[in-house]
């Protein structure tokens, strides 16, 4: 009877010690696997109690055999979650690259009204106030930038321009923000592909608005973003 006994519960200490660690919240890695098992285990026992009369044998062997059962259903709806975690994180790339292109789609329509060969951003679009970190939604549009001109002009440099409005042209802060801008974008560039040798930095202290825009504020390019191809 101890042996049979022992027999089901090794069955689940096999499987529980085989599996990885299950995670809480959506990613629940393996957790159905493990719950399968257990409630299996049970099921299969009471059902062996009954085959059995109530025989130890009988019960312990039940809840070896509900063990792999359960186990195998819970494997099952494991990898179901795993493919909806996918879909979810297809669906959420998706739409990110379509909030990219929209804002890109009326970046470019600006351009060829403003400036049609200077690509400039306003840099609001990438930053917060006088911050030199990505703002929120800013790394969907530089991860489309990086996917045009992989295709577009793949063998040319690329020079990151970050200008800063100042009283001064030796403003200390206004060369530090500008430089550190440049670096910030030409980082992730490279993160998302570019080869670093195509990637520069510059950074521009200027005393007036690089851009003026007639249909926006007139400070709204007080600070901007340039991206300049320099071998065509």
């Amino acid at each position: 009877m101890k042996e049979h006994l022992l027999f089901g519960l090794l069955v689940i200490g096999m499987m529980s010690a085989c599996a990885p660690h299950p995670y809480p919240g959506p990613d629940k890695q393996f957790e159905g696997t493990l719950q399968g098992a257990m409630s299996g285990a049970g099921a299969g026992a009471v059902t062996g109690f009954q085959v059995g009369a109530g025989a130890g044998p009988g019960a312990a062997l039940g809840a070896g055999i509900g063990a792999i059962a359960g186990g195998l259903q819970g494997l099952a709806q494991d990898r179901i979650d795993d493919d909806l975690l996918g879909l979810s994180a297809k669906a959420r790339e998706e739409r990110e690259r379509a909030y990219a292109q929209e804002i890109l789609s009326e970046h470019y329509k600006r351009r060829a009204e403003l400036h049609p060969t200077r690509d400039i951003f306003p840099a609001d679009l990438f930053f917060i106030g006088d911050e030199v970190k990505l703002r929120p939604g800013a790394g969907a549009i530089i991860k489309e930038i990086a996917r045009m001109n992989k295709e577009r002009l793949p063998w040319s440099r690329l020079v990151v321009a970050a200008y800063v409005k100042a009283n001064s042209p030796d403003s200390a802060f206004a060369w530090h923000l500008a430089q550190r801008r440049s670096r910030e974008l030409c980082d992730c560039l490279i993160r998302e592909g570019l080869e670093p040798r195509r990637v520069q930095t510059r950074a521009v202290v200027i005393k007036e608005p690089v851009l003026i825009d007639p249909h926006d504020r007139p400070d709204r390019y007080n600070q901007a973003i340039e991206i300049i191809p320099i071998d065509r």
